[in-house]
């Protein structure tokens, strides 16, 4: 079951009235669905309302038992992108409510530097690593002495799965090509059979190509009319000349109509280049926001939506799941994908253009008072 399917079912009988009426209203301006998206799959524009509405709780409900040690150190292992940046600003803020320190070590975009970033975490003999997005095997030796000398390490964003030295990850390979096929569902809701798609791809990051897996998959499944390619991008084109790359591929393939482009770094400046270039009607959709981006959406800009995994909040779940491991409290709930918030942000439910917003707006209330903390 995909979390589509999920997350549609997890919506309730009422919501998905509620949501069926609003789509048959002859007045409303709220729903972004398409008339062919409408007549063609109306079964997945009902699903993708629903995953529309934002989600309320991160769905951990049992409390940390015992006292939570205070004095642990954990190294962030922080990739070169600004989104990880961010990342590591939220979980200074989480680790300061317990008394933990946070030693961040920038692991740049090259294999060179992110095998370094390891080495130091493990000379550190830090109590936990936490980290996101590169392969295991730019640091495998690495993880196996973090393996032996007992030390959690927590991955997210990762083609790879836990096991073998990490120990879980959050948002994974199954769950990336889950989104994979969300993202083709709203793009067929949208869309209809005329669906020509085009997946932009960073191969130092293998999660964003299973989501392109997942998404040419669904497509060819659900629409064998539709097309689906990929443009795979060099990680240092990010900030640098993607749009151009984009704008290129996409004037010798004028058939193309909508995008999946990776992650939001990798949209910035990208409506201005499609604008330039006569492709101010190709529709985007991308994994993660941020404030450029958010405002794109908000100006009707190409971008139609943003879903994925919430790493503000699972920031605080990854040390959640430390407090856990070292209170001998249950990380049943903690480890659960479906427990994952999922959330597709349109124009129409965007909180904010001037900050990173989460998804669940009060995370932080729910995990104090998890961890019995103020």
């Amino acid at each position: 079951m995909n979390r589509l399917t999920r997350a549609f079912g997890a919506a309730g009988v009422s919501a998905v009235l509620a949501l069926t009426a609003a789509c048959g209203s002859s007045g409303s301006s709220d729903n972004n669905t398409s008339s062919s998206g409408a007549s063609d799959f109306p079964s997945l524009v009902t699903a993708v309302q629903a995953l529309e509405q934002r989600p309320t709780t991160v769905g951990i409900t049992t409390p940390i038992s015992g006292t939570i040690p205070s004095g642990k150190k954990v190294a962030f292992i922080q990739c070169g992108s600004p989104i990880c940046s961010d990342m590591g600003d939220t979980l200074v803020q989480g680790a300061d409510k317990l008394n933990w320190t946070i030693d961040r070590i920038k692991a740049g975009l090259t294999a060179e530097t992110i095998k370094a970033a390891w080495d130091q975490a493990v000379s550190d003999k830090v109590d936990a690593v936490i980290t996101s997005g590169t392969p295991r095997s730019l640091f495998e030796s690495e993880l196996a002495q973090l393996k032996a000398a007992g030390t959690p390490v927590i991955d997210m964003t990762t083609a790879d799965p836990a096991g073998n030295g990490l120990t879980v990850v959050y948002g994974g390979p199954d769950q990336y090509t889950d989104q994979g096929k969300n993202m083709a569902d709203y793009m067929l809701a949208n869309g209809g059979k005329g669906v020509r798609e085009l997946s932009v791809t960073i191969s130092a990051y293998p999660n964003i190509t299973d989501v392109a897996k997942g998404l040419s998959g669904e497509l060819s499944s659900q629409c064998p009319e539709c097309s689906s390619d990929s443009l795979d991008v060099p990680a240092s084109s990010i900030g640098s000349d993607l749009p151009t790359r984009i704008t290129s591929y996409l004037s010798a393939h004028p058939d193309v109509n909508w995008l999946y482009v990776g992650f939001s770094d990798m949209v910035t400046g990208l409506p201005a280049a499609l604008s330039s270039a006569g492709l101010g009607d190709v529709k985007i959709v991308t994994l993660s926001t941020n404030p450029t981006i958010a405002t794109y959406m908000a100006n009707g800009q190409n971008l139609m939506m943003a879903t994925g995994f919430d790493t503000t909040e699972i920031m605080w779940r990854s040390l959640d799941y430390l407090a856990r491991i070292w209170t001998n409290t249950s990380t049943d709930e903690n480890t659960d994908p479906s427990k994952l918030p999922d959330w597709f942000v349109t124009k129409d439910n965007l909180p904010s253009t001037t900050e990173n917003f989460p998804y669940v707006a009060d995370y932080q209330a729910e995990y104090e008072k998890l961890w019995n903390v103020g």
